[in-house]
């Protein structure tokens, strides 16, 4: 008897009710039906619980539908979505309980077929494989907000009247709070350290700040790769961390940060520099206040930043003092201090600042703060710098190769 006619209700009913006969084998009667063992026990147990009505067909719409999700709910996510064009589900879920806090908010995977049916859905890029077979030492991991600022330039951007602009970008590590987005015209020294005097003035000193290995960070020109602005941040007490040359990665979350900014800035640049300042401050609000963090648990940096307990001070810089032991020396405005009639070059950077001189038992250390610079050599008065020191890296040397000619 097949089970496929046009009364499949009654055809199930006959089927439950010889069933229920004494003495008959359900398997062999199951096989006479044309069903499985698995579903004539499904049609016997539905019968049992809802009677006739238990062997109709069952709607198959699955209960978290989007068809059942409210049509303001559908409308607002799409808005979202318009605004904010490069965020996905998991941030779109967050801003959107964070909007409507009394509302029952759809789940992640409701939004992302919300945004496929209204053609917003991304289609996400596969990444390339890492290759896992050499490890790599990392730099040091923030641990608490002020731990560790990263500094960079986001590269020369361009105003429809040619001006140059390079954006100087400073965030705090730990929380991703991006502390300025500053539209420089010179990338200079002075122009870096003004703005982060305002910065230690808003919120205070972190313990480390975090650059390449490119001006006005650093140079290979001087003791410790050292700038007058690296130094300057060495008085204050501040910590260098320096990333490798071709190693980005070492400071990978402010590359993304950058390419965050370029993608969704990059086509609505108008004006002069001071349009392109404005354009920077909002997004940096917005992404501070509204952009949620899967490393944050899902919550925004704004949530998670505090200012430094570190105070700025400027005067810190003149106040650098030795303790006993140690013999306090003035650089001069040509990098030289004078040690017992000798003049020892300690570098351009130092200029102004005083350097401490330490004799111990069959050397002579060569000290800036809590910072030792090297060991003097008596006989050369020159400094070696200090194994221990910040180094710059230096590009790789090329060297060329000579083959011998064919008459040779």
């Amino acid at each position: 008897m097949p089970w496929k006619e046009n009364n499949t209700v009654d055809l199930r009913y006959q089927f439950v009710l010889d069933s229920l006969q004494k003495g008959v084998n359900f398997t062999q009667l199951c096989a006479q039906y044309g069903i499985s063992t698995k579903c004539g026990y499904k049609w016997k147990q539905r019968f049992i619980l809802e009677g006739r009505e238990g062997l109709c067909d069952k709607k198959k719409t699955p209960k978290n539908s989007p068809a059942k999700i409210a049509e303001d709910t559908i409308l607002e996510i799409i808005k979202i979505k318009n605004k904010k064009k490069f965020w996905g589900a998991k941030k779109i879920l967050e801003l959107y309980k964070t909007k409507f806090p009394d509302r029952r908010p759809p789940n992640r995977s409701t939004i992302e077929r919300i945004l496929k049916k209204a053609g917003l859905q991304e289609t996400k890029r596969k990444r390339r494989p890492i290759n896992s077979g050499q490890r790599i030492s990392m730099p040091e991991k923030a641990n608490h907000p002020n731990h560790i600022w990263t500094v960079d330039f986001k590269g020369w951007w361009y105003t429809p009247d040619r001006e140059k602009v390079n954006p100087l970008t400073v965030r705090d590590d730990f929380s991703k709070y991006i502390l300025s987005i500053k539209t420089l015209s010179k990338g200079d020294i002075p122009s870096v350290k003004a703005e982060f005097i305002r910065l230690f003035k808003i919120y205070g000193l972190p313990d480390i700040i975090r650059s390449d290995n490119g001006p006005p960070f650093a140079s290979m020109q001087s003791l410790w790769g050292l700038t007058k602005l690296s130094v300057w941040w060495l008085s204050l007490g501040i910590k260098l961390d320096r990333i490798q040359p071709g190693k980005p990665y070492q400071n990978g979350a402010h590359e993304r940060m950058h390419r965050d900014m370029a993608r969704e800035l990059q086509h609505e640049i108008v004006g002069n520099i001071t349009l392109f300042q404005k354009l920077f401050d909002k997004w940096r609000v917005e992404f501070n206040r509204e952009r949620p963090h899967e490393s944050l648990n899902m919550k925004t940096p704004e949530q998670i930043y505090v200012k430094s307990q570190k105070l700025f001070d400027p005067n810190a810089e003149i106040l650098i003092a030795y303790p006993f032991g140690f013999k306090q020396r003035h650089v001069n405005n040509r990098g030289y201090i004078n040690y017992n009639g000798n003049l020892i070059m300690i570098g351009n950077p130092f200029n102004g600042f005083n350097v401490g001189i330490k004799k111990e038992f069959d050397s002579v250390s060569i000290w800036f703060g809590n910072n030792k610079l090297g060991t003097l050599d008596q006989n050369l008065f020159l400094i070696n710098s200090d194994s221990n020191s910040y180094k710059v890296h230096k590009p790789r040397k090329v060297t060329k190769k000579y083959y011998p000619s064919p008459d040779a």
